[in-house]
């Protein structure tokens, strides 16, 4: 179907599409395909089914026709297909996918659906019937892996390996070192968030990406902590964020090796924060 009621821009691509010999098809994913839809400022995720993949990929002029671009950016998706981000007047994104049309077939064939559309599909153009065939999605998230014993105390180990770092940079006023460790370390903090998600006793529903809707899927209590786990760009208050982080880290830890049937490696946390503890008399504020 072609639904063009989603705004300007949606519509413009459904007209430029539909004019365009070489694609075939036009299906939109993400947010707003799905059955709860996105907001006013939700992207609009499009993939392109092409015969003629380098056609798009060698030129802007086809998406820079659709509106005034204030900037884009060429990337790769996740499944290795070329993608133009790209941000037009007034603040509207669209992540065009460009795939070529053997993509669409196979999936046909096979009947078979990828977690994006697992998720929420819309054909808005289908031009020779074949994006009609697909199967219709299950509206399920991923299933999500939980981690090996091995690859949950690596995790615990880099985290406290960062968490090391930061007293030493803040003795030397180092700022902007201290925040890049600290974002390693909630980086490592949102995994630990997701597999205590996950693991049995838990939620079990969705954790989404790079902690999009976190507040709706950590455990009870956990969303209030994260608020004290981020601190200000000078000394005491990153020092009183780290402490914060670290109290979380080893509390989210703990619960998702028990639950998960792992030893949690409490000698490694004990002398790293041990030496943290070190610092307290300098920072003002005793590590937990």
């Amino acid at each position: 179907m072609t639904d063009t009621e989603e705004g300007d821009l949606l519509g413009r691509v459904v007209e430029w599409a539909s004019q365009q010999p070489d694609i075939a098809a036009l299906v939109m994913t993400g947010s707003r395909a799905r059955p709860e839809g996105g907001d006013e400022l939700s992207d609009y995720d499009l993939e392109i089914f092409t015969s003629n993949p380098t056609a798009l990929t060698d030129s802007e002029d086809w998406f820079r026709g659709l509106g005034n671009v204030w900037v884009h950016l060429p990337a790769e998706a996740e499944r290795g297909c070329p993608t133009r981000l790209v941000v037009y007047e007034g603040g509207e994104k669209a992540d065009f996918s460009i795939l070529p049309i053997e993509v669409l077939q196979q999936a046909v064939e096979k009947q078979a659906l990828g977690a994006l559309y697992e998720r929420g599909y819309t054909v808005l153009l289908d031009k020779t019937g074949l994006a009609s065939q697909l199967p219709p999605p299950t509206y399920q998230p991923p299933v999500h892996e939980l981690p090996t014993e091995a690859a949950y105390r690596e995790l615990i180990e880099e985290f406290w390996f960062e968490a090391s770092h930061i007293p030493k940079y803040l003795e030397r006023g180092d700022l902007w070192v201290v925040k890049f460790r600290d974002w390693t370390m909630k980086e490592l903090l949102r995994t630990m968030l997701e597999w205590h998600a996950l693991a049995p006793g838990g939620k079990g529903n969705d954790v989404w990406y790079i902690g999009m809707r976190m507040k709706e899927w950590v455990q009870p209590g956990v969303w209030e902590r994260l608020h004290d786990a981020f601190g200000r760009f000078d000394v005491a208050d990153s020092w009183r964020a780290l402490l914060s982080t670290v109290s979380l880290f080893r509390d989210l830890a703990v619960a998702t090796g028990m639950k998960l049937g792992f030893r949690y490696p409490q000698e490694v946390d004990d002398a790293v924060s041990g030496y943290i503890g070190e610092f307290e008399t300098k920072f003002g504020r005793a590590a937990p």
